[in-house]
């Protein structure tokens, strides 16, 4: 999600908080937070209120609430497309080999991309499982194949085990 989203949904839980509170909340910088609540504020998403001196409030104007929303629908429509789209290369990888595919393993961290890459191969009716070091992979038969995610060392196929990159493939 974008940093706008973030401090959109920390304002609308809390109306109480200070700039260091979102910053903390949300991951992102004090300054950050500073400039995308002057960017809100400008746009009408979020409306300023002097409690003493030195203090502010932000309030989640009713466009705010509605443009979190649309942001919220964005994400969603695109997080749909990307599990769609690694589905059909999923689907390539396997129809590419020149011998029919038994089974998947997917060598990597159990993370967001392992889920929506189990969802996957169950949509292909492929038999999967998971590996999370390389002795794990140990004996393979020429009808397995194993897809990774992860960039460097750490995840790459022992030498001899035909691996695939998904990530590559996107």
């Amino acid at each position: 999600m974008d940093s706008q989203y973030a401090v959109l949904d920390c304002l609308q839980k809390s109306d109480n908080l200070t700039q260091r509170d979102i910053a903390h909340r949300t991951g992102l910088s004090v300054g950050g937070v500073n400039l995308v609540l002057k960017k809100m504020v400008r746009k009408g998403l979020v409306k300023l209120e002097k409690v003493n001196g030195r203090s502010l409030r932000y309030i989640l104007t009713p466009q705010g609430m509605a443009e979190k929303t649309r942001l919220a629908y964005q994400y969603m429509q695109s997080t749909y497309r990307q599990i769609v789209k690694t589905g059909r290369v999923l689907e390539e990888v396997v129809a590419e080999r020149p011998e029919p595919v038994e089974q998947i393993i997917f060598y990597g961290p159990h993370d967001e991309v392992l889920e929506i890459l189990k969802i996957a191969a169950g949509n292909l009716h492929i038999k999967h499982t998971t590996a999370s070091c390389a002795a794990d992979l140990a004996g393979l038969d020429g009808n397995t194949l194993v897809i990774t995610w992860q960039a460097g060392e750490e995840y790459q196929p022992p030498q001899g085990v035909e691996g695939v990159n998904i990530i590559d493939r996107l």
